[in-house]
């Protein structure tokens, strides 16, 4: 029997305790082939410390594309065999049922739910996921939120749960209303206006207030936890740039 990972070899808790429990977005920027050795760990990490220091039977509850599914469960056998998961998935109506009933009679007997955004938007499942509660509800590939007028946007801001962490490995663009939707899916209470942000930044009609973009950064700073290629991989070589100045002629290729 493979042990569970140590939280301290994996993460430095110290990054972790000065930032309120439902304040964390991760941006994994580390080269594809990393991704399993990144944020993915990284949360797994999070899951048994998260088990090791509470008593309650409250499982964690990990929103997940389909693609990355089966993922999430090889990786959590891997490094944590010991922790007990529940995958909600299924194509037929009666096996969602089974796992919806599962859900509802036995949530206490697992420490982690591993599903995915059609799941959550899934008729049945939309109404029995807010009736559990999670002791940390996980988005991966959590930009999928960023606007707040989809349904899958509305559905996990039902969810009951003590702790929020978002994992995205894209950036935001355009403006900072995409920003303020995933801090207000972290911090609802205090998240609450977005014509601020729209009005600040918006790089479709040309308008852009450099004060507020300040003002914004640094309040990123404190909910964001950013891992950059070079802190994931220290044997890659720097990124060269190499600029070739030529004179202008009248064809270009």
């Amino acid at each position: 029997m493979v042990n569970d990972i140590h939280v301290g070899s994996i993460i430095n808790l110290t990054e972790f305790s000065p930032i309120p429990s439902r304040l964390l977005i991760i941006l994994n920027n580390s080269p594809r082939s990393m991704t399993k050795q990144g944020k993915t760990l990284q949360t797994i990490a999070l899951l048994c410390h998260l088990k090791e220091t509470n008593k309650d039977s409250a499982p964690c509850l990990v929103v997940a594309p389909l693609s990355v599914l089966q993922s999430w469960r090889n990786e959590i056998a891997r490094w944590a065999p010991s922790l007990r998961v529940l995958s909600l998935h299924a194509s037929s109506a009666n096996e969602q049922h089974k796992m919806n009933h599962e859900l509802s009679e036995s949530a206490d007997k697992y420490d982690v739910v591993v599903t995915t955004y059609d799941m959550v938007t899934a008729a049945e499942l939309k109404a029995k996921l807010p009736r559990v509660y999670f002791r940390l509800v996980v988005l991966d590939e959590g930009h999928k939120i960023k606007n707040r007028a989809t349904i899958i946007s509305q559905t996990v801001r039902k969810l009951h749960c003590e702790n929020r962490l978002i994992l995205t490995g894209t950036p935001l663009q355009n403006n900072l209303t995409e920003l303020i939707s995933l801090l207000n899916f972290l911090v609802p209470d205090i998240f609450t206006n977005f014509d601020d942000f729209e009005h600040a930044f918006d790089i479709t009609n040309s308008r852009i207030n450099k004060e507020a973009m300040v003002q914004a950064e640094k309040v990123l700073d404190l909910f964001m936890l950013r891992r950059l290629k070079d802190h994931v991989e220290k044997l890659m070589p720097k990124k060269i740039e190499t600029k070739v100045r030529s004179r202008h002629c009248r064809f270009v290729l």
